[in-house]
């Protein structure tokens, strides 16, 4: 919440990736209570696949290594090194950094939540390598789902 802060004072918005929603609630409170006037921007990393094995097996195929804090992210050098720390990443961990489900109502649920926190702009981020379903799926059932200010 401190760097929340610090930026309001000079930053001209605030962007930052998906987190539990009293977390996010948190920051953007603090960044508006410093006098954050700008826009709110999100990058939301999202898992979908019509099974849901298929969406657990791809977020944890690809993002396992991405659930470190830093200062250990900071410090790994190598692929190597990240498959080493992320050899033993429980699925439950990837799923604290990304919205996994094969349900396109529950992604419509956390992007809906994140619309009502204020966020003026939402990143999807599909963190699959195959892009074109999830695209197809996203535009016909949940983008026009999503209604602005709840």
């Amino acid at each position: 919440m401190a760097t929340a802060r610090w930026c309001a004072e000079w930053a001209d918005g605030l962007i930052t990736v998906n987190a539990p929603v009293a977390h996010l609630r948190e920051m953007i409170d603090a960044y508006r209570d410093a006098g954050g006037r700008g826009p709110l921007h999100l990058q939301v990393h999202v898992s979908w696949a019509p099974e849901q094995a298929q969406a657990e097996a791809l977020a944890y195929d690809q993002w396992r290594s991405n659930v470190f804090a830093p200062p250990v992210c900071w410090d790994l050098e190598t692929v190597e090194h990240f498959d080493v720390v992320s050899a033993d990443v429980p699925a439950q961990r990837v799923a604290e950094v990304v919205n996994v489900s094969a349900d396109l109502g529950r992604h419509v649920g956390w992007l809906q939540e994140y619309v009502e926190l204020g966020f003026d702009q939402i990143a999807l981020h599909h963190v699959g390598q195959e892009q074109r379903g999830f695209i197809d799926a996203f535009g016909a059932e949940v983008l026009p789902k999503l209604r602005p200010g709840g």
